[in-house]
């Protein structure tokens, strides 16, 4: 039954991620730039963290912050490079062809990373069956694209 929670999560996650990014390209067009879009999508987002944090956080968890590999920090670059690259391309090429390119991106990548358990990922080797399944998603988002 978890699994299948887990599963219903992550799907509407993806639905999240295809609202929320797009609605930050509308604050870029309001604002007139999407690296101040950028600004106010993270001030919101931190804001948004200390409330949730506030009510459902572990607050002996904050003292773990040492103790994280200071490499690993560099998420929050990879976010705002993401949250600015979305703000900045779905005006210029769609929300369907922007995401078609970045779920085939992800895939790629996800293959690659849990093939070789990179970053603590639960190793998951790659087969026969999942490169033809890769395939097929990158085709089909290279045909979607026309």
């Amino acid at each position: 039954m978890q699994t299948i929670s887990y599963i219903i999560l992550a799907f509407l996650v993806g639905v999240i991620i295809s609202i929320y990014l797009p609605m930050n390209s509308s604050v870029s067009r309001y604002l007139g730039s999407p690296i101040t879009a950028n600004i106010s999508f993270f001030m919101v987002a931190f804001i948004a963290s200390i409330f949730i944090f506030a009510f459902f956080g572990d607050y002996k968890t904050v003292f773990n912050i040492k103790k994280v590999p200071p490499y690993l920090y560099l998420t929050g670059l990879g976010a705002a490079l993401m949250v600015l690259g979305t703000t900045f391309l779905i005006p210029k090429i769609g929300a369907r062809k922007f995401f078609l390119l970045v779920m085939a991106g992800q895939i790629l990548m996800a293959m690659i990373i849990s093939h070789f358990g990179v970053l603590e990922s639960p190793k998951d080797p790659i087969t026969f069956k999942k490169i033809i399944g890769v395939i097929l998603v990158v085709m089909g988002a290279v045909i979607s694209l026309k």
